[in-house]
């Protein structure tokens, strides 16, 4: 793999969440509404209400169009909009269609707004250009953000697992140890408690002693459920919700969902791993790292020091 293949394949935080996608819009909107304003790239007039209705023009389109690609573009294309494989590169490529679909929306306004004659080469002429003056800036952007996120996150999971290794083994959940008692949160998650995961068909149940189970990921319409039993790790496929699992999972504050796609068991977290996309945790026994959700990396510190105080 060549040092560029490397760049762009290096892990990046996608934005899935609906608010702060409306807020970036917004932001950027803002952005554009107040160059447009002050700057006047194209002219200075001496009008200043043409300036305030242009500016607000060019701001309502940036707004409207990458709301757009938010909205419409995301649930078209799914498999390329997974945050689990969301890189540089990828980023890099939304961040050109965002560029693209601003410059389009700008030139069918001035079509119907300002009856400015559109033809299929002004149309591509003005796109080219829009790109290669956009993206250089943005793709530095990009790059410096990631070393920046790359940088704090792994910090983070220093201190974090300088804790976690500071303390006896012994305090982690001892999975084969019936009468184990855990303190969290200042109650007492007790190894003996029953687990019922409620599958649509109740014949389907899953139950299990609650220091059994380790994880559980969405997978569509069902959940993958990773348990410990008999010395072997077992998974069953539960046609269910997460959300309808988390409901189930509410006696036990030991279980928590760190991510939208996934509910952990925290007392077998054995440390943590840090990208730019944010903290992974590695559970005893999964071959696989579980994602946290970047809004809740505060919870994942409270919780993972009131077991390892």
């Amino acid at each position: 793999m060549t040092k560029v293949e490397d760049i762009i394949n290096r892990l990046y935080p996608l934005e899935d969440r609906r608010p702060a996608q409306i807020k970036l819009a917004f932001l950027f909107g803002m952005v554009v509404f107040l160059l447009m304003y002050f700057l006047q790239p194209f002219g200075k007039t001496p009008d200043g209400q043409a300036v305030l209705m242009n500016s607000s023009y060019a701001g309502l389109l940036t707004f409207l169009s990458i709301l757009f690609v938010y909205f419409v573009l995301y649930p078209l294309f799914p498999l390329f909009f997974k945050e689990a494989k969301w890189t540089i590169g990828r980023e890099v490529v939304l961040t050109l269609i965002i560029i693209v679909t601003i410059a389009s929306a700008n030139i069918m306004a001035g079509r119907f707004f300002w009856n400015i004659p559109l033809s299929i080469t002004n149309w591509l002429r003005t796109i080219f250009y829009t790109a290669i003056v956009g993206i250089a800036p943005a793709t530095l952007s990009i790059l410096l953000n990631q070393a920046r996120l790359l940088k704090k996150y792994r910090k983070e999971v220093g201190q974090i697992n300088h804790n976690l290794h500071s303390v006896s083994p012994d305090i982690l959940i001892k999975f084969s140890d019936p009468q184990e008692k855990i303190e969290l949160d200042g109650g007492m998650a007790v190894s003996n408690n029953i687990l019922t995961i409620e599958a649509e068909n109740e014949k389907d149940n899953l139950v299990i002693p609650i220091d059994s189970f380790l994880a559980a990921s969405s997978a569509d319409n069902y959940v993958k459920v990773f348990y410990w039993q008999l010395d072997h790790l077992k998974t069953s496929i539960i046609r269910t919700t997460l959300k309808k699992l988390e409901e189930n999972t509410k006696p036990f504050p030991i279980l928590f969902r760190c991510h939208r796609t996934a509910i952990v068991n925290m007392a077998a977290v054995q440390n943590l791993t840090g990208s730019a996309q944010g903290y992974r945790l590695n559970i005893l026994h999964l071959p696989d790292a579980i994602p946290v959700s970047r809004n809740l990396n505060h919870v994942i510190k409270e919780k993972l020091a009131s077991i390892h105080p």
